[in-house]
């Protein structure tokens, strides 16, 4: 039988029933997955024979890389033996309005392809289950980005599981460590190549997960993963400072001349948090999955996420587009520091402002509108004037005063009164010595600070039924002074005591909640005065006074 007379006999047998549920065996389906902002979307991939001359023909909302993706996954199954059919092949991407334009697709498409001809003989149903990851020529198997948000649109889509490449696996088992889909038959399953997928769909064989590439949690080595205030020495006010950061998530603002540790100290910060909540573990993996295919490890193991942007970086790039995450969001659960935060654009700057009170990111473009979570702890540094050396002891500032008053106002007013906190770094007295003298070890004190951190955290969790959070930076103002855990009349009493008449309400609701973390990192359930002084010394007012400069209440 030539080939005019098979592709007759395939057309006439679409007029008979048994001919008919034929050409459906014929019909191969597998399901891959996109991404619209934050959100995955499954994507349904049907692959038919039809008629016409011979060739693949991709259609749906496909971009170029697709087109590229369909030719790889072709050079990859010819170099396993299959031969394309001397027919036309029709791919349809469904929805046909979701623009899908990444590698994942390769394998999809390289197991539908396969499926038109092979689909009879395999014992697995590839329409229950969801494929992602980039082919090679030679049909090796290779990590793409966003697999921890597709793996929950095959489960909210009732699949069986997702098959991925085998590097990809560590932040999917992570899942699992997390509680993620326990109570869901769901399984992850990660191969090397083409063959040996195909080969599993034929054999249906129970592939145990290779154990390469996951990472274990070992608690003397999560240890070292970060780095740590061990080697650094810290005043009794610093150490304060750190716990009470930590403890109630307070936002701070660093200032002072160069080599005061302002940096360091930051990038110390995320070894006394507490690990990510089950919550916010979920969307540090499936932000960070989004955007590529090696998680950290650090993320992985459950460690908050750190981020330090280059002063810059521009508006999208901090708070995120249509498209894809900004900074804020890649921080989100953990800690974004801006070192030199005056040299940041003035719109950057600004665009801050609103994402630190409602801890998300509204992105509203012609292509559409998408919410992006930005619950960060914001820690930044700043010099006193261009040169850095205003107010210092050890060299003199030569900046003109105009250049002085240029550099301050780079931070507006309504900027600074949303950080919580306002600290000059002291310089060393002696700097020299420090340097040449043995390394510095304090062991034991990152442990210390730490420890004061969760029972903190505890106590702010025991007043939830209060306050109903967590947190005592996100504390209501109806209950601020409540959570003082005093009489009403004598709360207040205390803080008109305490606090200038004429301060603004938000920089007094600030003080406040700091107080409160003052006072549970001293392990003291009531407020006292004293809490509440060290927290007004702490305020952008005190600390401009102390530099010699005069911000107004």
């Amino acid at each position: 039988m030539d080939f005019n007379e098979r592709a007759d006999l395939v057309g006439d047998s679409l007029h008979g029933q048994e001919d008919h549920s034929e050409a459906i065996e014929r019909l191969s389906i597998v399901w891959s997955a996109t991404n619209i902002g934050s959100s995955p979307i499954p994507i349904r991939i049907e692959c038919a024979q039809g008629r016409g001359f011979s060739g693949i023909i991709l259609i749906g909302g496909v971009g170029q890389v697709c087109e590229d993706g369909k030719e790889r996954a072709r050079t990859a199954l010819e170099s396993l033996g299959w031969s394309a059919p001397a027919r036309k092949v029709l791919i349809s991407v469904s929805p046909g309005d979701a623009k899908v334009d990444k590698t994942h697709l390769d394998l999809a498409l390289s197991v539908a392809l396969a499926g038109i001809d092979g689909c009879k003989k395999w014992k697995i149903l590839t329409s229950e289950w969801m494929f992602a990851a980039e082919v090679g020529l030679s049909g090796e198997l290779r990590p793409v980005a966003g697999v921890v948000g597709w793996a929950s649109a095959a489960l909210c889509q009732g699949l069986k599981g997702l098959v991925v490449a085998k590097d990809n696996l560590a932040e999917l088992e992570c899942l699992r460590r997390v509680g993620w889909a326990d109570d869901q038959d769901f399984r992850c399953m990660g191969f090397e190549s083409l063959a040996q997928v195909l080969t599993w769909l034929e054999s249906a064989s129970d592939v145990e997960s290779p154990t390469t590439g996951i990472i274990t949690s070992n608690p003397q080595e999560d240890v070292e993963i970060l780095p740590n205030f061990d080697d650094m020495e810290l005043s009794p006010e610093m150490e304060l400072l750190a716990a009470v950061v930590a403890a109630g998530g307070h936002s701070l603002l660093m200032r002072g001349s160069p080599g005061t540790g302002k940096s360091m100290f930051a990038r110390r910060i995320p070894s006394i948090l507490p690990k990510m909540s089950v919550d916010h573990h979920l969307h540090a993996l499936k932000i960070h999955s989004a955007i590529t295919s090696n998680v950290p490890s650090s993320i992985i193991r459950g460690y908050p996420p750190y981020r330090s942007p280059h002063h810059y970086t521009s508006l999208p790039a901090m708070v995120g587009s249509i498209k894809g995450p900004g900074e804020m969001s890649l921080a989100s659960g953990g800690v974004l520091f801006l070192d030199e935060l005056p040299e940041f654009r003035r719109d950057v700057l600004e665009g801050l402002r609103e994402p630190l009170e409602s801890r998300e990111v509204a992105v509203s473009r012609a292509g559409g509108r998408h919410t992006w979570s930005a619950d960060v702890l914001l820690i930044a540094a700043a010099n006193n004037c261009p040169c850095g050396w205003s107010s210092s002891r050890r060299r003199r500032c030569e900046c003109p005063t105009s250049k002085v008053n240029a550099y301050r106002a780079r931070l507006s007013g309504p900027l600074q009164d949303r950080i919580d906190i306002h600290v000059n770094m002291e310089e060393p007295s002696n700097q020299v010595a420090a340097l040449l003298s043995q390394k510095i070890n304090r062991s034991g004190q990152t442990k210390k600070i730490r420890e004061m951190v969760i029972t903190a955290r505890q106590k702010a969790l025991l007043r939830s039924s209060i306050c109903g959070v967590e947190i005592n930076r996100d504390i209501p103002v109806q209950h601020v002074t409540a959570c003082f855990m005093l009489p009403e009349p004598e709360a207040l009493n205390l803080v008109t005591k305490v606090m200038p008449k004429h301060v603004s309400a938000r920089s007094l609701i600030r003080c406040l909640r700091v107080a409160r973390t003052i006072a549970d990192i001293r392990a003291r359930d009531v407020v006292t005065s004293e809490d509440v002084e060290q927290a007004w010394a702490w305020q952008a007012w005190s600390a401009a006074r102390l530099r010699g400069e005069l911000l107004p209440i």
